[in-house]
């Protein structure tokens, strides 16, 4: 691996386990508004993507207003019951710790809420290794737009050029495509390896215990 000064990561299904509570809470938004559940293999593909165009999935309302509606009711359950459902994926913990061991900054760029992505961190008292934390509201579009990435690139104080992300979808991929921002890929997504651009792709990785493992092979003598 190259070195970098920071890496910067997704949050769901990069380095939480949060599919399910997502699919829940999209199908109790979407009971509370008349509409059926939908399946938890149906759900997954969408998964990474803003809240409309979840909850547009979800329910096959294509209404601007209505899906307002049922945005400002998914974030209010969001708010009140994601953070505890969510579970960090096991081998995180240690692997934030190696890379801020490393003098590597690190930040996070989610499409959650930052106050749930916030609550999710401090519940295993992991919000101290991120110097920068961006949420959907905290930006001017969502990703693949660049806007993201280049808020948390300025509070790191890191240039593109020096900055891996790390994610597990397509939109994250197309964020540091338009950021010009180097990306490895999570495995523990929706996406296969053989949806994302393998031309673009730095690595692959199945767990955080992997990414570890390679950050353990940085060179940092540059």
């Amino acid at each position: 691996m190259k070195q970098y000064k920071a890496l910067i990561f997704d949050f769901d299904m990069t380095l939480a386990d949060s599919a399910k509570v997502i699919a829940e809470l999209l199908n109790v938004s979407a009971n509370d508004f008349g509409y059926p559940s939908m399946s938890f293999s149906d759900v997954l593909p969408v998964i990474g993507h803003t809240h409309e165009i979840m909850l547009s999935h979800v329910t096959g309302e294509n209404d601007p207003q209505n899906i307002l509606n049922m945005r400002t009711h998914y974030r209010q359950l969001c708010r009140t019951r994601m953070a505890q459902k969510t579970e960090i994926f096991p081998d995180v913990p240690a692997c934030l710790e190696n890379i801020a061991g490393k003098g590597i900054k690190i930040g996070l760029l989610s499409l959650k809420l930052r106050d749930v992505l916030m609550q999710s961190l401090e519940k295993y008292n992991l919000a101290t290794y991120f110097s920068a934390v961006v949420g959907c509201e905290d930006v001017i579009a969502p990703k693949p737009d660049p806007s993201g990435l280049f808020a948390v690139l300025k509070v790191l104080g890191v240039s593109p050029k020096d900055a891996l992300y790390i994610g597990d979808s397509l939109v994250d991929e197309g964020a540091a495509k338009a950021a010009g921002v180097d990306f490895s890929a999570m495995l523990r997504g929706g996406t296969t390896k053989e949806q994302f651009d393998n031309t673009f792709v730095k690595h692959f990785y199945s767990s955080a215990e992997e990414l570890s493992k390679d950050i353990d092979s940085m060179d940092l003598t540059l």
